[in-house]
């Protein structure tokens, strides 16, 4: 960045927060210098030297990367002339502002891939939800406690990251994976061994060692036995080739024993050479292959001695590509071989190619990326999609019964969580294609190293020191990935305990960089046992980033102050002290003056609202009637932390809050504060009476629960003033004409709130019991008839006509029902 670019202020209108691929991570850091160096990759784990406080070239504060200490001054101490270029040739620092060091990135090149912390350990863990995977599985494979294997795919393919060409005339064919079928008719001589396949092939789906079995004729032997040799294919840093062979397959050669001998008798041999059942015959998946004498099966691979190692794993890449590619058109054969070939068309002709597959065990990040890599979000968002139309056909023929066995009830409840797991990953399916996000950028093989300025390197009074904690970890960092470069450049292989060893301690050092002690891992602590603060550290909390140095800032139209409960309000009103509503609403109070001519001049209008003449609060009323004004309490963890409502003046300095509203904000009345905010333009108050209104926000937008349910004094209220005491209490057992003669005895303390009395009521009304029998029956003089019931009492004529009725109850139930009733 140069000179004029420091000084100008860009406008950013929004910021959106999501994944980034390796590639752009690298572009934001690096850079290239006008002598064509390209620098931004931090290599060393140094960050300053202990004498001189210089920054080490190519670490943690490189002033190549990050940009010069001192203004316009490179790291050799020149300062830029008019005269001089762009950057110093000597140390290679750009003569530019030091400002520079505050927003400059880094990365650094990871050996080995690693998880995103956030991604694997957070809740919910997307990683395992898109994989449909179990989340101790997926962290079990991060950590390589655990590896998997990767079926079906092609060693070419898996280093190249391009599908061969296949002959155009090349026929399909079920045979031996990796292997090419030659017709053994074009073939002039036969100089080496012949082999004759004349059964099915076996080859195993799960990873395990086999062996293949050889039988050798041995002529010198006078009891003519046949001596059976066992061998066992090797590649380094791979499993075993999965291949083994029936009791009726046995590889037939000529040549000595090589290994293990076993005998077997003239007489089995005639009965079809049957060694008995291979060992791994009962885990073993069949193969049918093409049952040919004519043909030849050469495999890519042979056998590969068992001390066969390689000293760097690039070595192993490469050597595994090359045998296990497939025929290229413009392949030339080997001549020794070629000259052999009688017809090179029919050779073509003949020859039927299948890939190479294999299952490849991989453990670590690395194993999580290929299976994300293989994800195609467009055919997944379609298979879950039918997948939900099958799951709730068959819910609703459930929920369409009228009753369920209990076994039905478990498949029920079985499919609605399946239901709901398909639901999410949906869900996630199509956030990655509406945000044209890859979900292999979960997984990190570039990692950016913040800017130096925001994790500093102070020095106190004296010789005392003061680093970041970020510094520490990003040193961790770089210490295990450098491990891991060496243990990649020594003689060993992907599976060996040492690179699982060094991925894991990899992994958890980035782990730590992003979030240390997430999901219950042990943090990296510093010398005094304290959890080094980490990235999420820095921008999470009341101390964090965000809430202490970004947000809260005052603001013109707003204010502050402490709220306190107003059981009188309505739940679309809140009460605004008068002192801070003359100062919210005083440009709106000035032009109502003014408009009135009350006043002529703003002067004479603020004089008169500093003496708070008593027309002020008309006014101020009158503006309020049709103003909102906006509470809102921090944090704002979801929409309806900020609401609306209509401000009602009272005395005082306190916010009055209706308490059923008190949920939404998670807010009490122990000395909480909210902020006061005015809506100036005729938008922002329309959005409010119809969006922010509080009384429009009774459910919750995430559950669709209730938000406004009563909690505390009022659910205790409501208990006591519906309770009954049947003992010894005043007015216990009187008769009442109405609810007004009732509630008039109550005011002159005739009877008791909970006393049990009788009220004439002729409307409907609620038992408990459906059916009840009359405790007594009555019969006077003049045929009337009257039940008395448990809790109510019916008087009827002889003809049964319903004359009067009386209800059980008690004065706090009557009060109840009037305020329901009224409001």
């Amino acid at each position: 960045m140069n000179i004029e670019n420091t000084s100008k202020i860009t406008k950013v209108d929004s910021i959106r927060v999501g994944l980034a691929p390796p590639e752009r991570i690298k572009k934001w850091a690096e850079r290239t210098l006008p002598n064509g160096k390209i620098v931004g990759q931090v290599l060393s784990s140094q960050t300053v030297n202990y004498k001189t406080l210089k920054p080490e070239k190519d670490g943690l504060f490189c002033e190549r990367i990050f940009g010069p200490v001192k203004d316009f001054e490179c790291a050799c101490g020149r300062k830029k002339n008019k005269t001089q270029q762009q950057f110093c040739p000597d140390c290679d620092v750009e003569f530019t502002s030091a400002r520079v060091r505050r927003y400059r990135l880094g990365y650094i090149q990871l050996v080995s891939p690693v998880t995103h912390v956030w991604y694997l350990k957070g809740t919910p863990s997307y990683i395992s939800i898109i994989l449909e995977m179990r989340r101790k599985k997926v962290e079990a494979i991060t950590y390589c406690t655990e590896t998997t294997n990767i079926s079906g795919i092609n060693f070419a393919d898996l280093y190249s990251g391009i599908t061969p060409s296949r002959f155009s005339n090349a026929k399909s064919n079920q045979t031996l994976p990796g292997i090419a079928v030659l017709n053994l008719e074009n073939l002039q001589e036969q100089r080496f061994e012949q082999t004759k396949w004349n059964s099915d092939f076996i080859q195993s789906k799960d990873t395990h060692k086999t062996q293949e079995i050889e039988q050798d004729s041995n002529s010198e032997s006078k009891q003519r036995n046949y001596n059976v040799f066992t061998r066992e294919p090797l590649i380094p840093g791979y499993d075993d080739l999965l291949s083994s062979f029936s009791k009726e397959e046995l590889h037939s050669s000529k040549g000595k024993t090589l290994g293990e001998r076993f005998n077997i008798s003239l007489e089995k041999k005639k009965e079809g050479r049957s060694l008995g059942p291979s060992f791994e015959e009962t885990s073993l998946t069949k193969t049918p292959v093409e049952k040919s004498s004519q043909n030849k099966q050469v495999n890519n691979y042979y056998t590969i001695f068992q001390t066969a190692s390689w000293e760097v794993q690039d070595d192993l890449n490469k050597f595994s590509y090359y045998m296990s590619a497939s025929f290229e058109a413009e392949d030339t054969p080997i001549p020794i071989y070629f000259d052999r070939i009688k017809d090179q068309f029919l050779l073509l002709n003949n020859i039927y190619i299948n890939p190479t597959h294999f299952d490849i065990p991989l453990t670590g990040a690395e194993a999580l990326r290929s299976f994300l890599k293989n994800l195609d979000l467009q055919l997944l968002n379609r298979q879950i999609r039918v997948e939900l139309f099958e799951l709730n056909e068959e819910i609703h023929e459930f929920e369409n019964q009228n009753f369920l066995f209990l076994i039905e009830q478990r498949r029920l409840k079985f499919l609605l969580s399946l239901r709901a797991k398909k639901l999410r990953r949906l869900k996630l399916v199509r956030h990655f294609r509406r945000t044209k996000a890859q979900p292999e950028w979960m997984i990190l093989s570039i990692l950016p190293v913040l800017p130096p300025d925001l994790r500093p390197i102070i020095q106190l009074d004296g010789d005392q020191v003061a680093v970041s904690d970020l510094n520490k970890l990003y040193q961790k960092v770089l210490f295990r990935n450098n491990r891991m470069k060496r243990h990649k450049k020594s003689n060993c292989s992907n599976k060996s305990d040492e690179i699982k060893y060094a991925q894991r301690l990899l992994q958890e050092a980035v782990d730590a960089l992003i979030e240390n002690g997430k999901g219950g891992a042990d943090p990296i602590c510093a010398s005094n046992d304290r959890p080094l603060k980490s990235l999420s550290d820095m921008l999470k909390g009341k101390k964090g980033r965000f809430r202490q140095n970004l947000l809260g800032k005052r603001v013109d139209y707003s204010g502050r102050s402490v709220i306190v409960v107003g059981p009188k309000l309505k739940i679309h009103e809140c009460g605004l002290p008068k002192e801070m509503a003359i100062e919210l609403f005083q440009p709106f109070l000035i032009r109502r003056l003014m408009t009135t001519q009350i006043v002529r001049t703003i002067v004479s209008a603020k004089r008169l609202i500093q003496r708070q003449d008593p027309v002020i609060w008309e006014i101020l009323q009158q503006v309020l009637k049709n103003h909102p004004i906006l509470l809102n309490r921090a944090p704002t963890l979801h929409r309806l932390g900020i609401q609306a409502f209509q401000p009602k003046l009272v005395d005082g300095r306190a916010i009055l809050l209706h308490p059923l509203v008190c949920p939404a904000f998670n807010a009490d009345f122990d000395g909480d504060q909210m902020a006061v905010h005015v809506p100036l333009s005729f938008q922002a108050r329309a959005e409010a009476w119809k969006l922010m209104w509080s009384r429009n926000n009774l459910l919750s937008p995430a559950t669709g629960q209730p938000i406004l349910i009563p909690s505390q004094d009022m659910v205790l209220g409501c208990y006591y003033l519906t309770t009954t005491n049947s003992k010894a209490l005043k007015g216990i057992g009187k008769y009442f004409i109405d609810l007004s003669d009732s509630l008039k005895a109550f005011n002159q303390k005739k009877i008791a709130l909970h006393a049990p009395i009788w009220v004439r009521w002729s409307g409907q009304f609620e038992t408990g019991n459906l059916i009840e029998k009359p405790l007594e029956i009555r019969i006077d003089c003049f045929g009337n008839i009257s039940n008395l019931y448990h809790k109510y009492q019916r008087t009827s004529d002889k003809n049964l006509t319903q004359k009067s009725q009386f209800i059980r109850t008690t004065a706090g139930r009557i009060l109840l029902n009037q305020i329901l009733l009224n409001n």
